[in-house]
């Protein structure tokens, strides 16, 4: 769905933002990108959906492709995650201190078809039947394996309080035992927020331009 600022909130958006740093340095479709991002809960989703993805992806075995690049498959699927999580963290800092940048709808765009990457790697999982989880949860349920033992641990009541790493391994288990339903979730928000221009409508301003 299309996010619409009409001419009254853009003045009041231009004026407040002047008095935090050179409005002539920041290009109008930043400065709208800036202020959607500011007023919705895309960042916090996308923060989520990165979150999933790292638990559900397998850095050497999944395949991840884009429709972007000249060579569609990601060589580097570590590479490719470090790049998304830079982009993301870059834009959360801009929102949490309230100075948004010149690249900043640069860096919605380029955001924007990272999570296209992931939305392609859910579908080809979801039609493969899961295969990558399936093969996780086969490691997981070994009796040697890290699972196994915190499970053992919290059985026996020896474990009451879980560190980072073991709410994580947990986190893991779950979302991958889970992982078509979370899948099917994280692509709807997905869809939602590629959708999403992150400009001001103004197709009522009779000659606009970004220039």
């Amino acid at each position: 769905m299309r996010t619409l600022i009409n001419k009254e909130t853009l003045s009041e958006i231009y004026t407040m933002e002047s008095k935090f740093f050179n409005d002539k340095s920041i290009p109008k479709p930043s400065k709208e990108a800036f202020h959607i991002l500011t007023n919705s809960s895309d960042l916090k989703e996308i923060e989520s959906i990165l979150f999933h993805f790292k638990q559900l992806v397998n850095i050497s075995k999944s395949v991840l492709t884009s429709h972007t690049r000249q060579n569609s498959k990601i060589t580097d699927n570590r590479e490719f995650i470090e790049n998304m999580e830079n982009r993301f963290q870059k834009l959360q800092d801009a929102v949490s201190t309230g100075k948004p940048y010149q690249s900043l709808f640069g860096d919605v765009c380029a955001l924007k078809e990272d999570l296209q990457v992931i939305l392609g790697y859910y579908d080809s999982q979801i039609r493969q039947k899961q295969p990558i989880a399936k093969s996780y949860l086969r490691q997981a349920q070994r009796k040697d394996s890290k699972i196994e033992s915190l499970a053992a641990g919290i059985a026996s009541q020896e474990k009451s309080l879980l560190d980072t790493d073991e709410s994580n391994i947990l986190a893991k288990y779950t979302l991958n035992f889970c992982a078509a339903d979370i899948m099917q979730q994280d692509m709807e928000m997905i869809c939602d927020i590629v959708m999403k221009p992150y400009l001001a409508d103004h197709s009522n301003e009779a000659g606009f331009s970004y220039i």
